[in-house]
């Protein structure tokens, strides 16, 4: 959808205003270009990173705590290949 011939004057007519009236605005709403040009990330790159990150450190905690030995909250040692004692032969 395109803007109309009295759309694109107004918005340049904003434009030329917020450069002169808060540079700093501009220059901060500029930025985000400018960086993805010379190399840098933008915030929703480093945001899915932080998700990534995030994602794997839980996984990597799962799998610590299903391998880490089976003990259970009270430190006794649970598992399906034990016999009780009072069956263990010899």
């Amino acid at each position: 959808m395109s803007l109309s011939p009295e759309e694109r004057r107004a918005l340049e007519e904003l434009e030329r205003r917020l450069i002169v009236e808060a540079p700093e605005l501009d220059a901060l709403l500029a930025a985000p270009a400018d960086r993805e040009a010379s190399g840098g990330r933008s915030v929703l790159q480093v945001w899915c990173m932080l998700v990534l990150l995030t994602c794997a450190v839980f996984m990597m905690g799962v799998v610590v705590l299903l391998t880490s030995g089976g003990t259970g909250c009270s430190g006794l040692r649970v598992s399906s290949c034990e016999q009780p004692v009072s069956t263990r032969e010899g």
